[in-house]
């Protein structure tokens, strides 16, 4: 699967060395921190125009934590709505893309190391690979159970860097698919939604965008954007999909409002107070 993915990447070494004219070794760097509950809410699930989001957000809410960080990866757990935890790693490590070897994430990426190994950027040197490979890396799994229901005809990704996020986007095309992979893409099993998933859909478009932060590193939002249309038999109408996971960012306090100059109950005491001051020191300088 992934070398149908990683293909004609024999220039990605050509690329990435002119991107990164530095011999010197660079070490590993997070920009995140252990112990930090880092939370993502579901706040779009909207399906025909209506947010059903408030219907699963709890149950769907994913807390992290980072427990350790060293050179090749960290360990974090998972919380869960009803309390469960789960203990996982994610590693860098290199791996043979065509004939090259390429360093990427091995399990899930909650963050993404600002320097590692040789590599002094990591975040534009990830985003570039996405660029020349063109390929769904971080969407394996999800490109895999497309492809068992549907002849996807066309992918496409690249990334986008600046000053706030890594942003990577990935497209996809099939004529026809079998909805079984909207359930799996809104939860296994049941969806407990208050709707019926159609069994015929045709020109399904599937457009995903994930961010990382750009100074930390960490993954920021997923969103996926579903559009096609449903049959149900000589009926056609849009069958259209919403999807978006966000980190929760506390609202910066309010500040406070600057207090309202207090009036005098005797405006008019000020100024005759001056003037008859001003008169005062006139009458004394005469007599001297």
């Amino acid at each position: 699967m992934r070398k149908r993915l990683y293909v004609n990447l024999g220039v990605i070494l050509l690329v990435t060395s002119l991107a990164f004219v530095t011999p010197t070794k660079a070490a590993t760097n997070w920009g995140v921190e252990t112990d930090v509950l880092n939370k993502y809410e579901l706040i779009t699930l909207k399906l025909g125009g209506t947010n059903l989001a408030s219907i699963l957000a709890e149950n769907l809410t994913m807390r992290v934590a980072f427990d350790s960080f060293d050179d090749t990866g960290y360990t974090y757990t998972t919380y869960n709505s009803t309390g469960g935890t789960a203990v996982n790693e994610t590693r860098f490590v290199e791996t043979l893309v065509g004939e090259e070897n390429v360093i990427l994430p091995e399990g899930l990426p909650i963050a993404l190391p600002l320097s590692i190994g040789s590599i002094p950027d990591y975040l534009l040197y990830f985003g570039q690979f996405i660029n020349v490979s063109n390929s769904f890396y971080l969407l394996e799994e999800l490109l895999l159970n497309i492809t068992e229901y549907a002849n996807v005809t066309y992918t496409a990704a690249h990334s986008l860097l600046d000053e706030t996020y890594l942003k990577l986007y990935f497209d996809l095309f099939a004529p026809e698919v079998n909805a079984s992979i909207l359930s799996e893409l809104i939860g296994e099993g049941d969806t407990g939604l208050p709707i019926v998933l159609p069994s015929n859909i045709t020109d399904f478009k599937l457009n995903t965008t994930i961010k990382f932060n750009s100074t930390s590193g960490l993954l920021y939002d997923m969103t996926f954007i579903i559009r096609s249309l449903q049959h149900i038999g000589d009926y056609t109408e849009a069958f259209d999909i919403d999807i978006k996971y966000v980190l929760y960012v506390p609202p910066e306090p309010e500040p406070e409002p600057e207090p309202e100059p207090t009036e005098s109950p005797y405006p008019w005491l000020i100024p005759m107070i001056a003037a008859f001051t001003v008169a005062s020191i006139l009458i004394v300088r005469r007599r001297k």
